[in-house]
């Protein structure tokens, strides 16, 4: 499975010269957040393949205008071609503005899909627009992480865990990706594109 992950900046690139800059056409996109919605609704368009999402702390505008064809994973588990994929919107609290947890608050929103984990198989990708604690992350308010993610990653063992919200310069494909217990942990700031195996299950 082609997988183009994007996330905090627009990337024209992909829209202009996409040829050039991706080895070959996705068979999904994933967004992390922080993007305007029309930018989604252009990628969906341009590649016409499945766009799953999670909001961003600065998506003030999906409400009202929300990105066409696009669909919202939060705190959800969808199914896409045989792969489990499971997203969580929304960065740290750090003033009271729109897609803002607190710690608490993301640990019972991580609780409340356990019953579903349960029921079925364990998830492939987990999405999300903040990074788990100490993994990419920061040491100012808005840009920690969250410790409710590392427990859910070392007892599901996704393949990918993929988020967004750190800026960072990368100078080549692996300073972007850290490895938790077998989960290969992406910054997919910007855009990046990856491909994982669908295991039988």
């Amino acid at each position: 499975m082609k997988i183009l992950s994007v996330s905090d900046k627009v990337e024209k690139q992909l829209l202009e010269q996409r040829e050039q800059c991706l080895p070959g056409k996705p068979d999904l996109i994933l967004a992390c957040g922080d993007l305007p919605p029309e930018y989604l609704t252009e990628l969906r368009e341009s590649f016409n393949v499945p766009l799953y999402f999670v909001e961003g702390n600065h998506d003030i505008r999906y409400h009202d205008n929300p990105p066409t064809g696009c669909t919202n994973i939060h705190a959800r588990i969808i199914v896409e071609q045989g792969l489990r994929i499971m997203g969580f919107s929304g960065s740290r609290w750090y003033n009271g503005g729109m897609n803002q947890y607190t710690e608490s608050e993301m640990k019972k929103l991580v609780r409340s899909l356990w019953f579903h984990l349960l029921q079925g198989n364990k998830v492939d990708i987990i999405i999300s627009h903040a990074p788990p604690r100490f993994i990419h992350d920061k040491e100012d308010p808005c840009h920690k992480g969250f410790r409710s993610f590392t427990p859910l990653i070392e007892k599901q063992r996704p393949a990918w865990f993929v988020h967004g919200h750190i800026h960072a310069l990368f100078d080549a494909p692996a300073d972007r990706i850290s490895t938790v217990c077998e989960t290969q942990v992406l910054n997919s700031y910007g855009f990046f594109f990856f491909e994982t195996e669908l295991v039988e299950k």
